[in-house]
């Protein structure tokens, strides 16, 4: 989806530019070398372009040229500098039409640099604008939603979408990302069946074969969601044809298939071949430090994943440490009382256990669960399958009242559909992603 809204926007850029023969010209080969995937070029072309400008316009139009195509060589840090200079330039000089597009771009920059509270501000105001109808009100919503979700706030995302499925007019693109939004966001609701319904559509549209990233969409999504929902089976074949598509793509980011080995090394770990879950996660990690930098967080999750495959073979020291770096993450960007370092901890728990230390085990489950209750529906909504770990870990270390405590609260509340109190929240699994 932002890939998609990168690749397409400077031909939008491009209406009504100056005839200046000089700044036209490399402007339109910019464009041509955006469009050919040569981002070095591209940044030089546009760069150039910044310069040579004359007039508001033409500045303005420059730098988020420029801006768009330092995002795609991955000089983020460079890009933010740009875009926020046009968006200055264009509000000084009273330009209307292209602010949309520029906050639209700005906010996928800041999540690429970590930044996610400065990207759902901008996203948001962008949003808010009265400007912003059709297919760029629709592409803003569904990156506010993909936004929310990786922050873990399912709920608060599936409200946001409701926006953009009441919106008329729109194009197939359009129409495709809301469709792939909506599959995303039902499997992270574990509503398997509606997941596989909306991927199953996006399959008929990709069946045509015309689109080989549609069809990697459809595989890897499809994909994932009977691997969550239990399916291995189905899975595999879909994951793996994902994960080729997207190596074959010349126009596939590092992070995209940082993304395909993650989701490949949890099925090796379902099937216990560790070694192969190792390697794959490796050149993960290694992908997404140089892409989007070691503190990111969509670094974490894959160090988790590594935590777990380190500590399943008994190399327990160096699972902590990966641990340890993913909480550094993840607090330094959500905070230390945030539901996304209750999913760190959890794993910590996960390593204590494996470790045989059932002791440190609870508390690190106990904290991780303070921080799901608090985190409210979001958090909860993982717990019935992660009490029986934690009341597994009690019984380990010779806490038995607890752990039946624990058990039949927690059967209680389920049974009268009320969030009331146990004696310590139940915690999730790695990032919340099931083991």
């Amino acid at each position: 989806m932002n890939t998609f809204l990168v690749l397409t926007i400077g031909v939008s850029l491009a209406v009504g530019l100056c005839a200046a023969d000089e700044w036209n010209a490399r402007q339109q080969a910019a464009r041509a070398a955006l469009q050919h995937h040569d981002y070095a070029e591209a940044v030089r072309l546009f760069g150039e372009s910044v310069s040579l400008s004359t007039s508001d316009f033409e500045r303005v139009t420059a730098l988020a040229s420029y801006g768009i195509a330092l995002n795609r060589e991955g000089r983020n840090s460079d890009a933010k500098t740009a875009l926020e200079q046009a968006l200055a330039a264009r509000e000084k000089a009273d330009i209307g039409d292209q602010r949309i597009v520029i906050l639209g771009v700005l906010a996928s920059v800041n999540r690429s640099l970590g930044d996610y509270h400065g990207a759902e501000r901008v996203l948001r105001a962008a949003i808010d604008d009265p400007s912003a109808t059709g297919g760029a009100r629709a592409t803003l919503v569904v990156n506010l939603t993909d936004l929310l979700r990786e922050e873990g706030r399912a709920s608060e995302a599936r409200l946001v979408l409701d926006e953009a499925s009441q919106l008329t007019g729109l194009s197939r693109e359009d129409q495709i990302s809301i469709l792939v939004e909506t599959a995303e966001l039902t499997r992270d609701l574990h509503l398997w069946n509606e997941s596989v319904v909306e991927w199953n559509k996006i399959g008929e549209m990709a069946a045509n074969g015309d689109s080989p990233e549609l069809e990697e969409m459809f595989a890897g999504g499809l994909g994932e969601t009977w691997f969550l929902a239990g399916n291995l089976a189905r899975a595999e074949p879909l994951l793996r044809r994902s994960l080729q598509l997207l190596r074959e793509d010349s126009g596939t980011s590092p992070s995209q298939v940082a993304t395909a080995l993650g989701l490949m090394a949890r099925l090796y770990i379902n099937q216990s071949k560790l070694a192969l879950a190792e390697e794959a996660l490796n050149e993960a990690i290694a992908k997404d430090e140089e892409t989007l930098g070691a503190v990111h967080p969509q670094v974490a999750p894959l160090l988790e994943l590594r935590a777990e495959v380190l500590s399943r073979r008994g190399e327990i020291q160096s699972a902590r440490n990966d641990v340890e770096q993913a909480r550094s993450i993840m607090t330094s960007h959500f905070g230390s009382n945030s539901t996304e370092v209750a999913g760190v901890l959890t794993e910590l728990g996960d390593v204590e256990a494996r470790a045989k230390r059932p002791d440190a085990a609870v508390v690190q489950y106990a904290m991780a669960m303070d921080l799901l209750r608090a985190g409210g529906a979001d958090g909860i909504r993982f717990e019935p399958a992660l009490v029986a770990r934690y009341a597994a870990a009690l019984k380990a270390a010779h806490r038995p009242e607890e752990a039946r405590a624990l058990l039949q609260s927690f059967s209680d509340e389920k049974g009268n559909g009320a969030k009331g109190p146990v004696t310590s929240s139940v915690i999730s699994s790695s990032s919340f992603r099931e083991k």
